[in-house]
């Protein structure tokens, strides 16, 4: 697989400097085109709730209040994705044949399943923090992207790192979302110096899977060194990120969500975990 589309939802806050340079480097570092998506709300979508006895003073006071909003969240967007392109000397064009390089665009529409449409033909999706109360990175739109589009998706710190993808963990566990992750994340690994394979001991796991996966890191020119490690009752996502910063990794690669959504959203998980304390870029798949 090659990663030459990437995608990034922004918003016109002062958090899309943020996920921009973690997915600007990723841009650069594979020579790909970055797309800026603007989702623009659709004022319509409200109207139901305003009730039958709404004034048609009142409704046409909202939609322009939404547009006039939402024109000046678009232009922010677009200064920021801008500024951080040519802090690297990359060309705004529309072009999609010249790399690497950066666009911007803008759809209409509720947000999620807008980015749902939009991740289903590119080759990777960046999610950073959206605003202030933002508990996990991406919302529902990373949900939408990950699980219905189906497309890898790389979460951005609220720092980005000085250097992304050269010394890379992959969480292992075998498991069909991890192995996914794994093929996702294969232009990142053959550029990485280093990478290691984190395998938390779990009864009832054999470790073929952890030879199996050195295996296919050697068809691609890949050396991955093991290191098997120990819970110790402690949540499975905060190990992984504990001794990711131990490594002093600029890349975890994972699986998203083994088990189900509803699962993890009652119960806790290590995807939920992940997402609401990376402070390190973090590539999953489903």
């Amino acid at each position: 697989m090659s990663i030459k589309h990437i995608l990034v939802p922004l918003y016109g806050t002062q958090f899309d400097v943020s996920v921009l340079r973690t997915a600007l480097q990723a841009t650069v570092a594979l020579e790909a085109k970055l797309v800026g998506l603007f989702v623009r709300p659709d004022p319509r979508e409200a109207l139901p709730y305003l009730g039958e006895g709404a004034s048609g003073q009142l409704i046409e006071d909202i939609m322009t209040s939404a547009r006039e909003g939402a024109d000046l969240a678009y232009v922010e967007a677009r200064k920021a994705l801008s500024h951080e392109a040519t802090e690297l000397s990359l060309p705004m064009v529309d072009d999609m044949k010249i790399l690497p390089s950066c666009a911007m665009t803008e759809k209409m529409g509720r947000a999620d399943y807008v980015v749902e449409q939009a991740s289903r033909l590119t080759d990777l999706v960046v999610f950073g923090q959206r605003n202030h109360t933002d508990e996990e990175i991406g919302g529902e739109e990373l949900a939408s992207a990950l699980l219905m589009a189906g497309q890898p998706v790389l979460l951005a710190p609220l720092n980005a790192s000085e250097t992304f993808a050269t010394n890379v963990t992959i969480g292992w566990d075998g498991s069909q979302e991890a192995a996914h992750a794994v093929a996702a994340a294969m232009p990142f690994l053959k550029q990485a110096r280093h990478i290691t394979i984190l395998s938390i001991e779990q009864e009832g796991k054999s470790e073929q899977a952890q030879t199996d996966l050195t295996d296919y890191l050697a068809t691609h020119g890949c050396i991955g060194e093991h290191r098997h490690i120990k819970a110790s009752g402690r949540p499975i996502g905060e190990v992984l990120l504990d001794e990711s910063a131990t490594l002093k990794s600029d890349l975890l690669v994972m699986g998203g969500y083994s088990h189900s959504r509803l699962r993890e959203l009652i119960l806790g998980g290590v995807t939920r975990h992940i997402r609401g304390h990376t402070s390190i870029p973090v590539l999953m798949a489903h």
